[in-house]
């Protein structure tokens, strides 16, 4: 499979079940280097907090984390990963997430965002 028709498959699987199987199975080496591959698994992470599945946002969200830096969703996905750590309650981590994030160029949108969320988690 084209990393280009794993983004495909992503947008379109209705099957939550499914979808997760297909996500889970290790992609080719070279797929990592493709932006689709990487908005394919940012999609997922967006289906996962939709779901409640913050354990497989947090998962997924530390491989986009650690190995998707150079995708232009990669700002989006640690403010996703943040979101589901403090979801689970893992405060501290979320909010070493979000100072990881405010070191890079942030879209006006995603600085207020950031800012709602790190307001949120002083208040709980």
């Amino acid at each position: 499979m084209d990393p280009r028709f794993f983004f495909l498959y992503v947008s379109t699987e209705k099957d939550w079940e499914k979808l997760k199987s297909v996500v889970a199975v290790a992609p080719p080496s070279p797929w990592k280097t493709s932006s689709h591959y990487w908005n394919g698994i940012y999609l997922f992470m967006e289906r996962a907090l939709v779901l409640g599945e913050n354990d497989l946002l947090v998962k997924w969200g530390r491989v986009f984390q650690k190995e998707g830096k150079g995708n232009a969703r990669y700002a989006d996905s640690l403010f996703l990963l943040a979101f589901g750590m403090a979801e689970l309650k893992n405060t501290k981590e979320a909010m070493k997430i979000l100072d990881e994030l405010e070191t890079g160029e942030l879209s006006p949108k995603l600085t207020t965002q950031v800012s709602a969320l790190r307001a949120e988690m002083k208040n709980e």
